[in-house]
């Protein structure tokens, strides 16, 4: 029987937890949450700013469509980068116990977090979730996974999971 031998006095492998992808429900409610949130906080701030520059916002009224339309991508792509860099999770996320994993499985980098949400911007990243293994192009792009948070296992539970 050749089993693979495994260093005992390395708890982190045995600490370890597989990866493996949330539910496609989880994602879609991140999606549903964060967008709420989104504009909540960027309906407040344009808010407080008409209330302060009134004259601001006639002028943002009179842009192009299509720079609206990139000025509100790069809106929601600082959105998701304030959040991942700073909490490590949005607040869609945090709601659903859910977090954004590299491939080691540890929180991305920053330059990960651009790549990721930068790659949201490309049209019908949204269909890549209708497979298997919900994983999207941007995650895909970025090398990254939203996996369940859930809570590290002790060595002894850790222990009890060995194959035999």
């Amino acid at each position: 029987m050749d089993s693979p031998s495994r260093d005992l006095l390395d708890a982190s492998e045995l600490l370890a937890q597989p990866l493996k992808p949330t539910r496609w429900t989880n994602r879609l409610a991140n999606l549903l949450i964060d967008t709420v949130f989104f504009y909540i906080i960027f309906g407040t701030l344009g808010t407080a700013i008409a209330l302060i520059s009134p004259e601001f916002l006639d002028s943002l009224g009179r842009i192009h469509p299509i720079l609206n339309q990139v000025l509100s991508s790069l809106l929601f792509v600082i959105y998701y980068l304030a959040f991942e860099i700073w909490l490590g999770k949005t607040p869609g996320k945090i709601i659903t116990k859910t977090k954004v994993v590299d491939q080691e499985g540890n929180k991305p980098d920053v330059k990960t977090c651009l790549e990721r949400n930068f790659a949201r911007l490309i049209p019908f990243d949204g269909l890549t979730f209708f497979q298997a293994a919900p994983i999207g192009m941007h995650d895909r792009m970025a090398h990254t996974m939203v996996v369940d948070d859930l809570p590290a296992l002790t060595l002894d539970q850790s222990l009890r999971n060995i194959p035999e």
